[in-house]
């Protein structure tokens, strides 16, 4: 009763139903212009970028790829990855992608898994059994790498992101030429990775429960 004085929730009149209210709405608008939800994420982006010294890209699930919706390159490499902000990310070449559908259901995966190998030119890089091993590995992790597999020299890494429905939307990456990627590389990088991806979830609205499972 005092949530729905308040206006926090409403109460439909015919199914009896309860659902937000118009106090939700404004205080989600005071948010967006007193902090910016983009500007949020940009700034663990940019935190991210300053902890391993590489490029890094947030993409959202677009159909059977990704497309990316932020990047924040590195300014003090030489010799940097550079991301296109106009390609699709192929759900099964890519750390962002198998990142994403380690945290689908079973079965969503799956079509999704295939409906990317049918939509992008055929590679030999991945086959269907490793793309589910990735998978499966990035479900135990919080966190996917992909060596090589859809740029011949880059070594990617990912952690899934949330919404605020609780299911995941995407994946924030970190980037790394291949010449400089080794096991340490990998740890360190991760160390910052999924935590960074937990704060981009939060930023998002996602329930705590779902960012924690991505990391079990």
């Amino acid at each position: 009763a005092a949530l729905e004085t308040q206006g926090f929730l409403e109460q439909d009149a015919l199914s009896r139903a309860y659902h937000l209210g118009p106090a939700v709405t404004r205080l989600s608008v005071v948010r967006e212009i007193t902090y910016p939800i983009e500007m949020a994420v940009k700034n663990v982006m940019a935190k991210l970028v300053q902890d391993t010294r590489e490029t890094v890209h947030l993409s959202h699930a677009q159909g059977a790829g990704l497309s990316s919706v932020a990047i924040v390159e590195t300014t003090v490499r030489n010799t940097r990855v550079y991301i296109d902000p106009s390609e699709i990310l192929p759900l099964h070449l890519t750390a962002s992608g198998t990142a994403y559908l380690s945290q689908e259901p079973e079965e969503k995966a799956q079509k999704l898994l295939h409906r990317s190998f049918q939509k992008f030119p055929p590679s030999d890089a991945v086959t269907v059994e490793e793309a589910n091993n990735l998978i499966r590995l990035a479900a135990v992790k919080g966190y996917s790498v992909a060596d090589a597999t859809f740029d011949y020299d880059v070594v990617g890494m990912a952690a899934p992101v949330f919404a605020s429905s609780g299911a995941p939307c995407g994946a924030v990456a970190v980037a790394t030429p291949k010449s400089r990627f080794d096991a340490e590389t990998q740890e360190r990088i991760a160390a910052f990775l999924v935590p960074a991806a937990h704060k981009i979830s939060r930023i998002h609205g996602a329930p705590q429960m779902a960012h924690q499972n991505a990391a079990e």
